[in-house]
């Protein structure tokens, strides 16, 4: 009795013992098939969901830092292109757009060989929602499109490509470019373009404008957008967001035609002499001539004297300045030397040479000639006068709270900063007022105010003329005595203009001050004016 009571006890400890192993078994199992489960059954989104800690780029193929990195090194890229263990899909659209929102970064993939996309395109800065649900995660599709975007605030941003739908979101989620007063890229709110690249969004990507610009114009409907938490891929921005890129209307040329290792540049010429308000466009040398798209930054040594725009150079004062253009990509640079003068006038004794017309007949004056009173060197702003030599904070006051931009520059003349103020308004125009230091208080001094096609105040000059009027109308008001000279450009004859100046002194003495009249080339009507005097700067 007693030993067959003892068996039964020695069976049932090993019955438990071997249930017991089995559950163990069991258990492990279950836990070796969720541990690699993503890495046997799922492709799709397996690098979105994985824990990657950087990538290796080699060539056109990218191996992500997973658990599997060792496996995919020993197949060949036809398996591995089978795997597709980058979780981007495949598509028709060319090109496929991956969003990293830890590393704020929009980057742009192209097809390999294979049909994936792997080839990395572009890497810009977005901005993304100032809360992380604000921009949702997961990938979805191009949507429709609009060049200029108008927001609640009536404020625009170009490009804007619909990523996400949704009504109660001003319509829905998009990726655009940055924040602009008006639908002209010279009306940009400068904080919007420095802050991309931060949390700072209602949920849209909000980037820079060439990007946005790309995915505008090479992005159909249909190109899938993948939106991952983290930075899985772990790609930084090609370049540094600057404002001042974001100024003029992107350009897709870089893409379309890629340069090619570039060996040397230089200008034409090594100096160039301007006159005071004309605009030069150099000529820039490069080695080998078929390089193909050069990004450039362009600078100068002394905004006093000259403003750069794009690749023109306007002459805003008188003596040298050196304009540098560098590379983007490899730092090469060339520079030439910019000497401004005044045109071309006598300097005896005699009446001065000026370039106006008294009737039709293109005769000079000379004899005859008479300054105007500087007493009439002044417009009147919404029934307000400003002169020269005024302090400008009246003047900025006058204009409103409007949007204007800012841009301070080291004075030569007074300690402290000569300042530009830059208004815009709907219809493309602009008002545009320099200042210098040189108040007792320290307070800015107005030197130059000038306005152009600008709506948004009730300007005239100092007789009555307004946007409008005719040639004859300003002869009749200010009499014969004035100088005149036609500024052509051939790339954006919009931009073409004939300035009538009346001199308060000897004429083209950039000293005098002067009141001018900016009219359109083929029905002399007028579309802009301004007063101007430098002899305040020393």
């Amino acid at each position: 009795m007693n030993g067959g009571d003892s068996m039964k006890k020695s069976e049932k400890a090993l019955s438990a013992l071997i249930t017991f192993g089995l559950a163990l078994a069991f258990v492990s199992a279950a836990a070796l098939f969720a541990l690699h489960y993503n890495e046997w059954f799922v492709t799709e989104e397996l690098s979105a969901n994985a824990a990657v800690s950087f990538s290796d780029v080699s060539g056109s193929r990218v191996t992500l830092n997973m658990e599997n990195k060792g496996v995919a090194a020993g197949i060949s890229d036809e398996a591995l292109s089978e795997m597709n263990i980058y979780g981007f899909p495949t598509g028709d659209s060319p090109y496929f757009i991956y969003v990293e929102k830890g590393a704020h970064t929009l980057s742009i993939f192209e097809k390999d060989a294979y049909g994936l996309y792997t080839k990395r395109v572009y890497t810009w800065s977005t901005a993304t929602g100032k809360t992380n649900l604000l921009t949702p995660v997961g990938t979805f599709a191009v949507g429709e499109k609009e060049e200029w975007h108008t927001w609640p605030a009536k404020t625009v941003s170009p490009y804007a490509t619909k990523y996400y739908a949704s009504d109660n979101h001003y319509g829905g989620l998009f990726i655009h470019g940055p924040i602009y007063g008006y639908k002209a890229f010279y009306s940009l709110f400068e904080n919007s373009a420095r802050k991309i690249g931060t949390n700072c969004s209602s949920g849209c990507l909000r980037t820079e404008a060439e990007a946005a610009y790309f995915i505008y114009e090479m992005c159909p409907e249909g190109t899938q957008v993948k939106i991952v938490e983290g930075s899985p891929l772990g790609f930084t921005p090609d370049r540094i967001v600057v404002p001042f890129n974001q100024l003029h209307q992107p350009s897709l040329e870089r893409f379309v035609n890629p340069s090619k290792e570039l060996s040397r540049i230089e200008f034409a010429e090594e100096s160039h002499t301007m006159a005071l308000g004309e605009q030069y466009n150099p000529e820039l040398i490069i080695t080998p001539e078929d390089a193909g798209y050069i990004d450039l930054n362009w600078t100068t040594n002394n905004p006093a004297i000259i403003k750069l725009s794009g690749e023109s150079i306007w002459a805003v004062g008188t003596g040298y300045a050196i304009v540098t253009a560098t590379t983007k990509d490899n730092g090469l640079s060339a520079s030439i030397l910019i000497n401004v003068v005044v045109h071309n006038v006598d300097t005896s004794d005699a009446p001065p040479d000026v370039s106006g017309k008294m009737k039709e007949d293109n005769s000079r004056i000379t004899d005859d000639y008479k300054p105007l009173d500087e007493k009439l060197i002044y417009l009147t702003v919404n029934g307000e006068k400003f002169a020269i030599n005024q302090s400008v904070k009246p003047l900025i006051q006058n204009l409103g709270p409007k949007y204007y931009q800012k841009q301070p520059a080291q004075s030569c003349a007074y300690d402290g900063l000569d300042r530009f103020f830059n208004y815009s308004s709907a219809n493309g125009g602009y008002c545009s007022i320099s200042t210098v230091p040189m108040l007792a208080d320290g307070g800015d001094a107005i030197c130059e105010i000038e306005f152009r096609n600008y709506t948004d105040a009730d300007f005239c000059s100092s007789m009555g003329i307004k946007l409008g009027d005719s040639l004859y109308d300003i002869k009749r008001a200010y009499g014969p005595f004035y100088t005149e000279i036609t500024m052509e450009d051939e790339k954006h004859p919009e931009n073409s203009f004939v300035r009538v100046t009346y001199w308060a002194g000897k004429a083209n003495d950039p000293g005098v001050p002067s009141m001018y009249f900016t009219l359109d080339p083929d029905t002399k009507k007028v579309k802009g004016m301004g007063i101007y005097s430098s002899k305040n700067m020393g």
